[in-house]
């Protein structure tokens, strides 16, 4: 009977021993994961599509989350640009051995089944980039390599982003012209208002209806031959305080000037003054626009058709409402003249 107990119990043993080693062998897929703290497309990809994933697979699934605030994050980053040259370049971006997904398009769509392939044929390790090593084992980071210059980041689209300088120096131009009172100015608001207004305002809404559109349910822009979209749309810039996307506070612009134009047109009380409204709201949109026309090729490296079609209708707009507006304005401060002596 004994002998029977140490049978028994040297099989326990064994099937014991070796459940661990088939669970210590168990295959791995390691993923690396670049995003932005200001992106929300990288926030929608990590809090709606890894968590299915990670509870699926446990600790055959490790996603190592890498944010490019960081220099030494950021060099990483760069290092997989270099080395794995992607047709998109931005955040979120996702490396599983060999292959390079970007967009919280791409991502949902692919890892799935790269994840289900890699564990099928023994799992797969962290990609090889120079530093990540140090990084995973013991938190000693590379040095970080100086940063793409302008010029670099300009050389990646030379066609777009050249013609995003020239709207630059557009939308530059039109706030020199309209610093002050020109003779052209009401001429020039006669003759193509007010259906050159309605026009552009159209334009407008449609370009930053559509980037609303892209930006609030994560689709893949249509850019044209000209331009790189969805790298602007995915980049840290795309969002104001983080949460409110740039397409959105552009749509709400357009709406507020297309209500203050038709209110300076057949509104009654306080119409006199609606053009001054419009004019210091397309003041600001050009300015803005400029802001954002300067990123896209010299910080961001990308151009947005949609963008630089906004862009342009602001400028046309500001030219057409300068003349109104600057009138509108004098007679705002007039009238508040009187009103204070009195």
């Amino acid at each position: 009977m004994k002998q029977y107990r140490w049978l028994i119990l040297s099989l326990a043993m064994l099937l014991i021993w070796g459940g661990g080693a088939v669970q210590a062998q168990s295959p791995v897929v390691h993923v690396l994961f670049f995003y932005s703290p200001t992106c929300p497309h990288c926030h929608h990809v990590m809090q709606d599509d890894f968590p299915p994933l990670e509870q699926k697979y446990g600790e055959r699934l490790q996603i190592l989350k890498l944010d490019v605030s960081q220099p030494q994050i950021l060099a990483l980053w760069q290092a997989a640009m270099d080395k794995y040259q992607p047709a998109l370049r931005g955040v979120p971006m996702l490396l599983i051995g060999d292959h390079v997904l970007v967009g919280d398009q791409e991502i949902p769509q692919q890892l799935p089944g790269l994840i289900a392939d890699y564990l099928a044929a023994g799992g797969v390790d962290w990609p090889d980039l120079p530093g990540l090593a140090e990084v995973i084992a013991n938190g000693v980071t590379p040095p970080a390599p100086a940063g793409p210059t302008w010029q670099e980041k300009f050389a990646r689209d030379p066609v777009g982003n050249s013609l995003s300088s020239l709207v630059l120096l557009g939308l530059i131009a039109a706030l020199i012209a309209t610093s002050r009172p020109r003779r052209w100015q009401k001429p020039l608001a006669r003759r193509f208002s007010p259906w050159g207004v309605y026009v552009l305002l159209t334009v407008g809404l449609i370009a930053a209806g559509y980037l609303s559109y892209v930006e609030t349910t994560h689709a893949t822009a249509v850019c044209g031959p000209v331009g790189d979209c969805n790298t602007v749309q995915q980049s840290e810039f795309c969002t104001l305080a983080g949460f409110l996307p740039v397409a959105v506070f552009g749509l709400i612009g357009y709406l507020l000037i297309l209500a203050s134009y038709s209110y300076a047109r057949w509104g009654k009380k306080y119409a006199a003054y609606a053009p001054a409204v419009v004019f210091l709201l397309v003041l600001f949109g050009v300015a803005f626009s400029a802001y954002l026309t300067f990123l896209e090729p010299f910080v961001i490296g990308a151009t947005c058709a949609w963008c630089l079609t906004s862009a342009i209708c602001m400028t046309l707009l500001l030219l057409l409402t300068a003349g109104p507006g600057w009138e509108s304005l004098d007679r705002a401060v007039t009238d508040l003249k009187r009103k204070g002596a009195s």
